[in-house]
């Protein structure tokens, strides 16, 4: 007889079971080796009650990288109920740019109880970094970095790195600047290692490593930094003085954020909305986008009032209008989400806006009619009125094709009113090759009626 090995228990449930058992000890040893944000996924799977419990057992070095990886639901809750004294020491653990990060997320109250207990020198570096708009190179980047004089040898270099170990992590390139903190070049980490050590660091500047300005977006540093496969970038101001540097881990974190935030805006949520907020929360950020989609859901209801006689008059009509209307929006959702992603990567822009438009004009046409014949064959033959057929046929060529090109024209005329080419897109796409789709139809339905009937 075959033995049938026990399951082992997940990690989640041993936790429960030892937090049941209120086994605090074995707790802080099962965390002990646990990455912080694998630890951030256990306390967010648990009831509000347990988080801050558990929170407080982790130690302050651990507890300043486990918090960045909390939901932001789980963060929230977790730094209301701290104490001012905790939270502080915890944010004095961290790096400037994540220190900048929660303090921006505290109230009044707390930001200035933390900023004041806090060194000056940091609470000034922080106070710095919240001056900048938090999309920018500025808001995302951190004031510590490895600079050497462009006098240095790698030598010098060398002891740099050294002597800021304990104090920065990751350290992958070195900056050199001039006596004014001027950006002169940047150094990688591994030219410490390759080349000889009283060679002048000027000699092996990489000169492929861009700066980036600190006003610039970060969805174009983001970009910099696929394009050139970078891992650590330095920033100046105008004069081009060294500020600080943004790293690649700052740069999947912006790419996460303006992800969610594109198909948050797509679906007409708010980007602080998630599944873990309370239901009154929740609904105040929603609701307004379904009235929005209910106003535009009443243009078609008015379109297929207009042509109640029509509809009288040859019922079968009303079988084939969902097929028109939602193959229009699918042709026009599927291009949609191509030009958003194309914006959002700098591949689609005003100057390229004709050219982009006749491609997917032409691919909306022929998509048109390649369904459009499918469908009039099936209506024919199905009802076997050949008007029927004809109108569907046509119909649903116009609506493919004009979903199509709505679908380049809505984002593109977004952004040309300076507005994020996803808010709200899907829903006035959606609007309109409902309302088009059904006056194209039942227009055409009526022309034929009466020329052929």
């Amino acid at each position: 007889m075959t033995e049938v090995k026990k399951k082992e228990p997940t990690t989640l449930a041993t936790l429960k079971e030892l937090i049941s058992r209120n086994r605090e000890f074995d707790i802080i040893d099962l965390f002990s080796d646990m990455h912080p944000a694998d630890i951030a996924e256990l306390i967010d799977e648990l009831d509000e009650e347990d988080r801050l419990h558990l929170f407080s057992l982790l130690d302050v070095d651990k507890a300043s990288d486990v918090i960045l990886e909390l939901s932001d639901s789980s963060r929230e809750q977790i730094i209301e109920d701290l104490s001012n004294e905790k939270l502080t020491d915890i944010i004095e653990e961290m790096e400037s740019d994540d220190r900048a990060d929660i303090i921006a997320e505290l109230s009044d109250d707390q930001a200035k109880a933390v900023l004041d207990a806090i060194e000056p020198a940091e609470s000034e570096e922080v106070k710095e970094l919240l001056s900048y708009p938090e999309d920018t190179a500025g808001g995302i980047m951190q004031s510590e970095l490895v600079s050497v004089s462009r006098t240095a040898t790698i030598n010098d270099a060398f002891q740099a790195v050294a002597s800021a170990k304990d104090e920065i992590e990751n350290i992958n390139n070195i900056f050199v600047v001039d006596e004014e903190e001027r950006l002169v070049g940047t150094v990688p980490l591994q030219s410490l290692i390759t080349t000889r050590r009283f060679t002048p660091v000027v000699d092996v500047i990489d000169r492929d490593i861009p700066s980036v300005p600190v006003d610039m977006d970060q969805e174009e540093v983001a970009r910099l930094f696929n394009k050139y496969d970078l891992v650590s970038v330095g920033v100046v101001d105008s004069e081009n003085r060294l500020l600080g540097r943004i790293t690649i881990d700052d740069i999947m974190d912006t790419v996460q954020e303006e992800t969610s935030e594109d198909i948050y805006r797509i679906a007409g949520l708010g980007h602080d909305d998630t599944i873990f907020n309370k239901t009154i929360d929740s609904v105040k950020k929603r609701l307004p986008w379904l009235y929005l989609n209910l106003l535009t859901a009443l243009t078609s209801v008015l379109v297929i009032g207009f042509f109640e006689d029509t509809i009288k008059l040859m019922v079968a009509l009303v079988f084939f209008m969902p097929v028109i209307a939602g193959l229009g929006g699918n042709a026009g959702g599927q291009t949609l989400a191509l030009i958003i992603r194309g914006i959002a990567l700098g591949e689609v822009t005003f100057e390229n806006a004709k050219r982009v438009l006749a491609r997917q004009i032409a691919v909306g046409a022929t998509n048109g009619i390649a369904v459009g014949l499918v469908i009039a064959l099936i209506a024919y033959f199905w009802k076997g009125i050949p008007i029927l057929g004809l109108v569907i046929g046509l119909a649903m060529i116009i609506s493919v094709f004009a979903g199509t090109m709505v679908g380049v024209l809505i984002p593109l005329a977004l952004k040309r009113l300076r507005l994020d080419p996803a808010l709200g897109s899907n829903i006035l796409l959606t609007a309109f090759t409902d309302a088009f789709g059904f006056l194209s139809y039942l227009t055409l339905a009526t022309v034929f009626m009466k020329l052929l009937m």
